[in-house]
């Protein structure tokens, strides 16, 4: 069967087989194409390409892996022992008729004409080969699927499924602050029907911290049986490539004494035929030369035996699993492939509208974990402890206790804000004592006033005021500038206003508090109307 130039063939040479077996290893550990890529790419391995075509045919080339031949090196059945045909089938729907090679589709494995095993000689078996199938479709950037890891902060992007609709979440980030912010969304019934609102929407901060918790926990057992298999599998990784490198300059040095002995047995009356001998010598040496300057910049970098301080160090490090998760050199999607290689979803439901959300754990094997998390919601009528945060409010109030003093319990007690944090502030508190109509508490203690200048008959301090008005000092201000509301300033610092209002003028301000906005405006309109109305003969 004829195959692309561009396509790894089984080969006799024993080097090819050590590359395509380290292929193989690899993706098992790595489990993403970008992943082999950069791993390969770092290690200076290439991949050997038997040509098909041109004058070449036949030559062993050794090339610089790319995506596309490590996805079908990695998708070829061949290599698992499988003889397969009607892989790829022309549709007539998609041919076009001025091209006749177009219109090539890729089958599922139940669509493929015929399907041997173990008849060809196999790298791999069939059951790691249905593995590396089944990884490579849930790297795919498809809705069905989780996706492969990425840089974001989302820790369980790609394992998260909605609760109610059961669908998988997908994770939307927000820029505050110049720092990205992600958030899980279930809004497949908004885009697909129409619905006026998503289905659940949720920040991953709670999710991802309680994910963390119960990965670390999970992880924290096996620190010993960690630390050992890790140092195994460096051991077993860099004798492999110490196997290939001297593979490689085995192969470099027969090529250049084969271009050596060429060129001896060559009569020198051949001057042509000499020439190019001699530079066919000089390339294989170039190329000796170079292979043998990377093999000791590789050899320098990364020796082949683990030392003494190496393995007390990965012991270490395996020991705290928390460390090592935490640590600088621990990247975003290390900590991505750690969860979900332990966790095959993570199941969320938030109750109502509230701040609580109900998280199911499924662990790889079938094993859930249930839990509870906090999200952070919009306002505070929606959190679950409203009403005893409201009738606590009513009591401390009640006993003469001002805001300052209501919120400094309310942190005490476990009482948090909406938006997440730690305390509620005594803004807030102070907002909600006067939507629930609660008695105002302890008024704020002014400094005494100079002799002379305390507030008299009328006269009040802009708090007491607006405390009269059921209103903010912000407009009071206002009113102040607009001359609405009459004031003196004290004569030694703070220099507080004092503002003067009797009964006459309290009535004239409660009037003005109940005109709705925008009521000065339209007034000047109607005057100016009226005023041209009057003046026209």
């Amino acid at each position: 069967m004829r195959r692309p130039s561009g396509e790894v063939v089984f080969d006799p040479d024993e080097q090819v087989q050590t590359v395509i077996r380290l292929v193989f290893t690899q993706f098992e550990r790595i489990a993403t194409l970008h992943g082999m890529l950069r791993y390969l790419a770092d290690h200076h391995i290439q991949l050997g390409i038997r040509l098909c075509e041109a004058p070449d045919k036949g030559t062993l080339e050794w090339r610089r892996p790319n995506r596309m031949t490590l996805q079908n090196l990695l998708h070829n059945p061949a290599y698992a022992g499988i003889y397969a045909y009607g892989r790829r089938r022309i549709d007539p729907r998609r041919q076009d008729p001025a091209r006749p090679s177009t219109g090539r589709v890729v089958r599922s494995r139940d669509g493929w004409h015929v399907m041997i095993p173990n008849v060809l000689p196999a790298y791999i078996t069939v059951a790691q080969f249905e593995t590396n199938e089944a990884k490579l479709a849930a790297n795919r950037a498809r809705a069905e699927a989780m996706g492969t890891v990425r840089g974001g902060p989302a820790l369980a992007a790609g394992l998260v499924h909605c609760g109610r609709c059961h669908r998988r979440m997908n994770v939307r980030y927000h820029t505050q602050h110049s720092k990205a912010l992600p958030e899980y969304v279930c809004a497949r019934d908004k885009t697909n029907y129409g619905a006026e609102k998503n289905c659940q929407l949720l920040s991953s901060t709670c999710v991802d911290a309680l994910v963390e918790q119960q990965v670390l926990a999970a992880l924290t057992p096996a620190a010993v049986e960690v630390s050992l298999r890790a140092a195994d599998q460096v051991l077993a990784e860099r004798a492999e490539l110490e196997r290939l490198w001297s593979q490689r300059l085995e192969r470099a040095a027969q090529d250049a004494d084969r271009a050596r002995r060429s060129h001896h047995l060559a009569e020198p009356e051949n001057r042509l035929v000499v020439r190019q001998l001699e530079k066919e010598w000089e390339d294989a040496l170039t190329v000796q030369q170079q292979l043998r300057e990377d093999h000791d910049r590789f050899t320098r970098s990364s020796p082949h035996i683990l030392t003494p301080a190496e393995r007390q160090i990965i012991t270490a490090l395996a020991g705290d699993i928390e460390g090592l998760w935490r640590a600088h050199s621990t990247t975003t999607e290390d900590r991505k492939e750690i969860v979900r290689a332990v966790v095959d979803k993570v199941v969320v439901a938030v109750l109502g509208t509230s701040e609580r959300v109900k998280v199911t754990i499924v662990w790889a094997g079938g094993t859930t974990t249930e839990g509870e998390a906090i999200r952070p919601v919009q306002r505070l009528d929606q959190l679950s402890y409203y009403p005893q945060l409201t009738e606590r409010i009513r009591e401390l109030a009640s006993q003469g206790i001002g805001a300052s003093g209501i919120a400094d319990r309310l942190e005490a007690e476990g009482f948090r804000p909406a938006k997440g944090g730690k305390r509620i502030s005594a803004a807030t508190v102070r907002d909600l004592m006067r939507r629930l109509a609660c008695p105002a508490g302890r008024v704020h203690r002014h400094r005494p006033s100079p002799p002379g200048e305390e507030p008299g008959p009328g006269e009040w301090w802009l708090k007491h005021l607006a405390a009269e008005l059921d209103m903010t000092t912000s407009t009071l201000y206002a009113w102040i500038n607009r001359g609405w509301i009459t004031t003196r300033r004290e004569s030694c610092w703070p220099h507080r206003l004092i503002a003067h209002a009797d009964q006459r003028e309290l009535a004239e301000l409660r009037e003005r508090r109940t005109r709705p906005p925008g009521w000065y405006g339209r007034r000047i309109w109607t005057e100016t109307a009226e005023t041209a109305g009057q003046q026209t003969p």
